[in-house]
């Protein structure tokens, strides 16, 4: 996802984003976050940018803190630095950094059991949408 302008709610993204550009903004869900809210999402793909603000979930923050319940892949997105969810803000609220093995453990906090589930069988043990199970 680029840009968020609107609530951005129980989704989450598998694929990775590079971008090669000067004074870009990169994460795992979003380039740029806000004004929105984000809440109950994940990113698992690999970030890198050549320059700009580069974080395991989010770019840039612009949310005033809108993000909760939020998480990135450490394993998998090349992000390991735990205060590194946002690539503006360190250690931003609501942002969590966990391994793949944590995400596949159980559902994060936040995020609503009537909505997501987990099964080793499906979407590599990471949580899924019981609504729109994947393929």
């Amino acid at each position: 996802m680029a840009n968020s302008g609107g609530t951005i709610e129980n989704c989450y993204a598998l694929g990775n984003e590079s971008i090669s550009g000067p004074d870009s903004s990169v994460g795992g869900l979003l380039g740029v976050a806000g004004p929105s809210s984000v809440s109950a999402t994940y990113a698992i793909g690999n970030v890198s940018a050549q320059s700009g603000y580069v974080g395991g979930f989010v770019g840039q923050d612009a949310t005033s803190g809108g993000l909760s319940n939020d998480y990135w892949d450490t394993t998998t997105s090349g992000i390991t630095n735990l205060s590194q969810g946002a690539g503006n803000i360190a250690n931003d609220p609501g942002i969590t950094g966990e391994t793949t093995a944590q995400l596949q453990a159980g559902l994060p906090a936040g995020f609503d059991p009537s909505i997501w589930a987990e099964n080793p069988a499906i979407n590599n043990g990471l949580p899924y949408l019981i609504a729109n199970p994947p393929q």
